[in-house]
């Protein structure tokens, strides 16, 4: 089955088709260390479009992945309880429900909001997520029924009432500095890897 992919970068956004190898995208792409993305628009955040065709990205270069496909097996769920937060990814603002167990939960209400994603794999879904940067000199956001965010490389996190203001954080920001990433196109034929 192939899916539909979204994904950015420090500094990019990737749109193309990848075959899904997996019951749920981020099963998939937890469990590899590189993904094929067939028929890649790739467009620099600053610069504008910038080449077409399949490439290869390394997993832990996406900061953010637009969860389309499956569900996954319901057996598989567990009880989780909602979180309603914001994090620093970069140039990039995500907010959404990190949905945790109830002891990661606990431990955030006590102030230790780490330990909502200390454990998860590298990708952690958010529901009702939205992603907002700088693109091309104006602010843009972005909102998707899933987002899955690279745990490892959020710079902050915090969590939000009901009341915050989601708009308030433009002071904190933090850019993880001037990265420009060349991918390579991919001539072998292969899916995923």
């Amino acid at each position: 089955m192939t899916i539909e992919f979204i994904g950015f970068t420090s500094d990019s956004r990737v749109v193309g088709s990848i075959p899904l190898a997996d019951d749920r995208l981020s099963d998939m792409l937890n469990s590899v260390g590189r993904v094929v993305i067939r028929d890649a628009a790739i467009e620099d955040i600053d610069l504008g479009p910038q080449e077409d065709g399949p490439i290869v990205i390394p997993c832990g270069e996406l900061l953010a992945v637009v969860g389309t496909g499956r569900r996954g097996l319901e057996s598989r769920r567990r009880r989780t309880m909602v979180r309603h937060v914001q994090m620093g990814l970069g140039r990039y603002v995500v907010t959404g429900n990190l949905h945790v167990l109830p002891e990661a939960h606990a431990a955030s209400l006590d102030g230790e909001l780490d330990a909502l994603l200390v454990g998860r794999d590298l990708l952690v879904p958010l529901t009702e997520a939205s992603i907002r940067y700088d693109r091309g000199g104006k602010r843009h956001t972005e909102e998707f029924d899933t987002l899955l965010v690279n745990r490892v490389r959020a710079l902050w996190i915090k969590a939000l009432d009901d009341e915050d203001d989601e708009d308030e954080d433009e002071d904190e920001v933090v850019e993880e500095g001037p990265v420009k990433t060349r991918y390579v196109k991919d001539f072998t034929g292969s899916v995923a890897e």
